[in-house]
């Protein structure tokens, strides 16, 4: 689950969510999208940006695997061993190859709060996309593709939401590298580093 993260009284909010599933599902498109939610243009959008981030997961391993000292990585991930990332990010990959998500919704005014870009339901593994979410860039920080991860990454590999932002990952690879290999966050930002 993706919110966004702001400054208050000078410190910067860090929120925690339990966003996180697995489950078996054939390969696929898995769940056409709730009906009404989704417009055409919107599940294209949410289509290109799966395959996308298949391609950036796949990168990342191979980069990762012919150059373990990647600065990259100890940016996103500090003094943290490589194989749990590394096995974290073939899992991401897998499911981007192989799954999609058994429902996909699209704007659900509940679901999308100001400042969420998407969301994934820790029981089912639905994943939801909002307003941010289509707005967002193809590329850069916080791309869709780069959305993408972070919430396959919930679904996939069970990681949870301890701190958010390009700050709040940062310093919590910095401060609990443990912390940042179980962070969504880490993950989309290491994917999306090595892209730029």
């Amino acid at each position: 689950m993706r919110r966004w993260m702001g400054l208050v009284g000078g410190a910067w909010l860090l929120l925690a969510g339990a966003a996180h599933a697995q489950y078996p599902q054939k390969p696929g498109w898995g769940g056409q999208p709730a009906p009404g939610t989704c417009s055409q243009q919107e599940a294209m959008q949410i289509e290109t940006a799966f395959r996308e981030a298949t391609q950036m997961a796949r990168y990342a391993i191979r980069a990762l695997d012919e150059n373990p000292n990647l600065p990259e990585f100890r940016r996103w991930f500090g003094a943290a061993p490589v194989a749990p990332v590394r096995r974290n990010l073939v899992i991401i990959a897998d499911y981007l190859m192989r799954r999609r998500p058994p429902q996909i919704a699209c704007n659900s005014p509940a679901m999308c709060p100001r400042g969420r870009f998407a969301y994934t339901m820790s029981g089912s593994g639905a994943m939801g996309f909002c307003e941010l979410f289509f707005s967002a860039r193809a590329d850069g920080w916080d791309s869709r593709a780069g959305i993408v991860i972070h919430e396959v990454s919930h679904a996939a590999a069970r990681t949870r939401d301890v701190a958010y932002s390009i700050r709040g990952a940062a310093i919590l690879a910095k401060d609990d590298p443990a912390s940042a290999v179980n962070n969504a966050d880490n993950y989309e930002y290491f994917v999306e580093s090595l892209r730029r």
